[in-house]
């Protein structure tokens, strides 16, 4: 394949795939700071705040909140910030301080992400909400109308969406170098939390009793009343379909949204579960394989197949006549993306590129020169969307394409969920085909009552 650096490179400089929402800045501190506040902030949400507060030229912590405040796993957080009001419910931290706030950063289990999203955006705030944006397609297609009608800046954290991964693929798309693909192979092959029990949870746990430090009302959200269980906290929600998205939900995110995004898939029309091994009626399969089948999208962007794959040792096989011998899987996730001319590139997560390793020498030096040669973003993931917040750059991965990326993995979610061979969905009245069952679990249980308020939000 001839490739005219020339006309790449004047592609490559054309104006961005889509265009970004207008939204208000949000004001700032005294000092010109931003006064944020974190929404969990153990584990991940302490990873948020040490990569928030690094930037302390443009951030001023005003509050924190942890429905398991003075856990073990809160207190490097605690220790960082000694004279900060402290809340174990978020709405009556914004009673108390809302008028100090600009910004929220939400990093609690996926489910619990809607209400205080909403809520934050309904006040004005500006929301980083860590991935992926809900547990629920109807929440998360509330949270995404709640920020187009609200016009705050909104970002979600993966992380990789401002990265090598994101202006790579942009760049490549935009100029033609990346088009007519047919088929991607996304894969998470590494052990998960609810390997352990190996297929022996059958229903949801309960009937402890909670730690004393623990707000268990709070931590339940929106969700239906349950007793508590040590089998739900410190990331172990992730196992159930109730609180959280599992593997693709987790991994996705960072593995296929670029493509996703500059090949403009949008949801798909059909999901079948090809393989389902070890799933029960609460927890996540032990393996899984998906197939989601997205229509033509006009030239250069015929139907394609993203196929999906969780579990160990669950990968797709290699492609014929590697032309890069590098390319191997030492590491568990990643993806493959298959052209209709026979090319197929490869990376792995959250920033990497893509790499040649069929259909183009990967050592030529104009392969080389154009899977490197693209313009890089000035910020981060984390100053990007704090210079959104000052109105000084777009946001990279706001609520508008972060919302409709959610919702295609909790689609996934919900046929693993199912174990049906086909879902059949229409993308323009975003519901399943003859199929109540499946529609019910789109809609998702009815808030708990005090917790129904949220919903009007996005209305």
């Amino acid at each position: 394949m001839k490739i005219q650096r020339r006309d790449f490179l004047r592609a490559a400089s054309a104006a961005s795939l889509f265009a970004f929402p207008a939204v208000r800045a949000a004001s700032a501190s005294p000092g010109g700071k931003i006064g944020m506040a974190f929404i969990g902030i153990g584990n991940r949400g302490y990873s948020d705040f040490s990569m928030f507060t690094y930037y302390r030229d443009l951030v001023n912590v005003v509050a924190l909140c942890d429905t398991q405040m003075g856990a073990v796993h809160t207190l490097n957080t605690l220790k960082a910030c000694p004279g900060v009001p402290r809340f174990t419910d978020f709405r009556k931290m914004f009673d108390s301080l809302g008028a100090k706030i600009d910004a929220v950063c939400i990093a609690t289990p996926d489910f619990s992400h809607f209400p205080a999203a909403m809520l934050a955006m309904s006040l004005g705030k500006a929301v980083f909400c860590e991935k992926p944006l809900g547990n629920n397609f109807r929440e998360i297609e509330l949270m995404t109308r709640a920020a187009a009608k609200y016009k705050v800046v909104t970002q979600m954290g993966n992380q990789g969406h401002s990265d090598g991964n994101y202006w790579q693929c942009r760049t490549l798309v935009q100029s033609g170098f990346l088009k007519n693909v047919t088929r991607i192979n996304a894969f998470m092959c590494a052990a998960r939390r609810w390997h352990k029990w190996n297929g022996s949870m059958k229903e949801m746990p309960g009937g402890e009793t909670p730690p004393p430090e623990l707000d268990w009302n709070v931590w339940q959200s929106q969700r239906p009343e349950r007793s508590y269980s040590v089998n739900y906290i410190n990331g172990d929600w992730r196992c159930f379909y109730e609180y959280g998205t599992g593997a693709l939900g987790d991994w996705g995110a960072h593995i296929f949204d670029a493509p996703w995004e500059f090949l403009k898939f949008g949801l798909p029309e059909k999901i079948e579960t090809l393989r389902d091994e070890g799933r029960t009626a609460a927890v996540y399969p032990m393996t899984s394989d998906l197939v989601y089948h997205f229509p033509a999208r006009g030239p250069g962007l015929p139907a394609c197949r993203l196929e999906w794959r969780d579990g160990l040792d669950n990968f797709p096989p290699l492609p014929e006549k590697l032309s890069d011998p590098k390319w191997h899987r030492a590491k568990p996730y990643g993806s493959e993306i298959y052209t209709s001319d026979g090319r197929v590139f490869a990376r792995g997560t959250h920033g990497d590129v893509m790499t040649a390793i069929v259909g183009l020498d990967p050592r030529d030096p104009k392969v080389k020169k154009i899977l490197r040669d693209y313009p890089r973003g000035k910020s981060g993931h984390y100053l990007n969307f704090l210079k959104a917040v000052r109105g000084e750059e777009r946001a990279n991965s706001p609520f508008e394409t972060a919302g409709p990326l959610s919702q295609v993995m909790a689609l996934g979610a919900l046929a693993q969920r199912l174990g049906e061979p086909v879902l059949n969905f229409d993308r323009k009245t975003k519901r399943f085909v003859g199929n109540d069952r499946a529609n019910a679990f789109l809609d998702g249980p009815p808030a708990r009552k005090g917790w129904e308020q949220y919903e009007r939000l996005g209305v």
